[in-house]
């Protein structure tokens, strides 16, 4: 798994510096293990092997000072820095969901499963401007792992990424379908690059 994170890391590294440096430009070095030793403490569960290989690979973007030019997966989801990681799940899961989390950590729903609320053992990883994230579900199940998307508004549900690792390979490959021909319009989820050269997502 983590050999398959590496290689799918390099290609969106490598196209990112070939077709948009501003956007490659805002990709942290990688996360410090004393913020990654922060967020498990904090959360209290172990997190997928995929996540800690990607955050051994990079430490997200700075999602308030690069907003505008950050690097985004496809719906426009900024990478979020593994502290403001710890700090977005604090923040959410002061307002646990009552039809899933119980006062003793366990929780009524399995992997997968959409709450309306917000979950404690979701993980957000990445963030749109519109305040939704991306979470990685570290309940039991068959879904553990899954990413799942969670607005204030519409709670959790799955996405079609069954962990960090099918993201990335994802991005990655709508990234090298990238179409540079005059004239062609991007269709919805396809890549384009502004007129600033920054990677944003049709």
């Amino acid at each position: 798994m983590n050999g398959d994170v590496d290689s799918v890391w390099e290609r969106i590294t490598a196209w990112l510096r070939l077709h948009t440096p501003v956007t490659a430009a805002t990709l942290r070095p990688p996360a410090s293990a004393d913020d990654v030793r922060a967020v498990q403490n904090a959360v209290g569960r172990p997190l997928p092997d995929d996540l800690l290989a990607w955050w051994r690979l990079m430490d997200g973007v700075d999602d308030d000072a690069d907003y505008r030019t950050a690097f985004t997966v496809p719906g426009v989801y900024m990478p979020l820095a593994v502290a403001r990681v710890r700090e977005e799940w604090a923040g959410l899961s002061a307002y646990p969901d009552q039809d899933c989390c119980r006062p003793d950590g366990h929780h009524q729903r399995a992997a997968g499963d959409p709450v309306l609320g917000f979950c404690t053992a979701l993980l957000p990883v990445c963030r749109a401007v519109d305040g939704a994230v991306l979470a990685v579900d570290l309940r039991p199940g068959t879904h553990h792992g899954r990413v799942m998307d969670w607005m204030a508004q519409a709670g959790a549900h799955r996405t079609t990424w069954a962990g960090i690792s099918a993201m990335l390979t994802d991005t990655a490959g709508r990234l090298e379908q990238y179409i540079t021909a005059p004239g062609t319009r991007p269709q919805p989820g396809q890549v384009t690059i502004r007129d600033d050269g920054v990677l944003t997502w049709e």
